[in-house]
């Protein structure tokens, strides 16, 4: 549903170094841009299990553009 997108991109937004968070319920996924200098993996996932929807895993793509 759209609230529950919303809340947890909202989660994931409060914390330090995110740029962006984007969560599709009907996908069941959410895909995280963050400052690796200032937020972490693990980071997000506990922000994101704290909501009550659990992370089953990640995949981290390293953005190669200058």
């Amino acid at each position: 549903c759209t609230s529950c997108e919303e809340h947890v991109k909202h989660a994931v937004n409060e914390l330090p170094g995110i740029v962006d968070a984007q969560a599709s319920y009907e996908e069941g996924k959410a895909v995280v841009t963050f400052d690796k200098t200032k937020a972490n993996p693990e980071e997000i996932k506990a922000a994101i299990d704290a909501t009550g929807y659990k992370v089953t895993g990640y995949q981290l793509a390293e953005n190669l553009s200058h």
